[in-house]
């Protein structure tokens, strides 16, 4: 798999996955890692949330 850019990678993911809480109560998450990946693209690119769509 290649790395892109703004997300971990699967070495990283695999030592923090275990950490996310599972869900009691509402629409189970599809995926953490992909949520993960969004932070991180926010927090390391300084885009704005008023700029996403």
């Amino acid at each position: 798999m290649v790395q892109k850019r703004y997300e971990i990678s699967d070495e990283q993911w695999n030592q923090i996955k275990d950490q996310f809480p599972i869900a009691k109560t509402g629409r189970p998450p599809i995926d953490n890692r992909i949520m993960l990946n969004a932070i991180l693209w926010i927090s390391r690119s300084g885009a704005a949330w008023r700029d996403l769509p």
